[in-house]
């Protein structure tokens, strides 16, 4: 994991002007610098050194629920490729099944097929749902807000929290280790400033790591991402951007925003722009600030 203690670096001053009160004035004519470029200056110029605080998205996924839950369950099959049957279909696949070819989704022929000495086991959905609220009820005790968008995969809500880096990250580990001791289910944890980044990091890492994405570190994370793990672009956006040569994140990165603006209209263009860079709506300020940081250094 990079280093949890980010260095500023202010502007060289001489010490009597450390003592002396500064006077923070901004621009009061039409002609001086923009006022976006003036608050960047101070913002930059007033920056003090600081350990990294705890970002505000956690997003933990327990890897094919399903199967999971019944290996957490039943020791015997903890190990061996398990699939969940439900609907004449694979609900869910243990990793030893998917490491097979056997995948949700498929048939009960073409799961055998390729996993021929699988156990097949009915979907019991009652019992998962509960072991679900189990694994909701420990995270509840860590954040104060969370949010299960399925079986097995939440969302947590740590933008209040003050805690620096390292505190942070112990406080994610004791987490996992405690959805493992009273579940016996194995849970991936990441944690960035979006839920894209958080969500990736999580899967990179499954089914029991845990990546932390720095402020700062999203696009050079988001670079080697497959384009299509992009959240909330439809199929044909992905399907136009492929056909155009980008295969992955850092491919779309190097395509201007005004370019994307042109192709897909204002709305999915500024979505794509932003995506890529691993923000969400809401961040449009941090993208101001940049602009500013930008015009003031030419």
């Amino acid at each position: 994991m990079n280093a949890c203690v980010q260095s500023v670096c202010p502007n060289p001053m001489m010490p009597e002007a450390l003592a002396a009160p500064v006077a923070i004035v901004p621009p009061q004519k039409a002609e001086s610098a923009p006022f976006w470029s003036w608050l960047a200056r101070v913002w930059s110029e007033c920056a003090v050194p600081r350990e990294a605080k705890a970002l505000p998205v956690v997003h933990v996924h327990v890897e094919s629920f399903y199967a999971a839950a019944e290996q957490a369950e039943n020791p015997r099959m903890r190990g061996k490729a398990v699939l969940v049957i439900g609907g004449g279909v694979v609900a869910s696949a243990s990793a030893e099944a998917a490491a097979r070819g056997a995948v949700a989704g498929m048939t009960i022929r073409e799961a055998q097929k390729a996993c021929p000495n699988a156990i097949l086991v009915p979907g019991d959905y009652a019992r998962y749902a509960e072991c679900a609220t189990r694994v909701r009820e420990i995270l509840e005790t860590y954040a104060p807000a969370e949010e299960m968008i399925a079986c097995g995969s939440f969302y947590l809500d740590f933008s209040d929290s003050t805690l620096p880096c390292s505190a942070f990250e112990a406080k994610l580990r004791r987490m996992q280790a405690e959805i493992l001791g009273q579940t016996g289910l194995n849970a991936a944890i990441g944690a960035g400033t979006s839920r894209m980044v958080a969500a990736l990091a999580a899967r990179e890492h499954r089914p029991c790591g845990l990546r932390v994405v720095m402020r700062g570190d999203e696009s050079t994370f988001l670079g080697a991402q497959p384009i299509e793990k992009m959240r909330g672009v439809g199929r044909k956006h992905i399907a136009a951007l492929k056909e155009s040569g980008l295969t992955t994140i850092g491919d779309l990165q190097r395509i201007p925003k005004g370019a994307l603006v042109a192709a897909f209209g204002a709305g999915t263009g500024m979505r794509l722009w932003n995506q890529a860079r691993g923000r969400e709506a809401g961040d449009w300020i941090q993208g101001r600030l940049e602009e500013g940081l930008q015009a003031s250094a030419i």
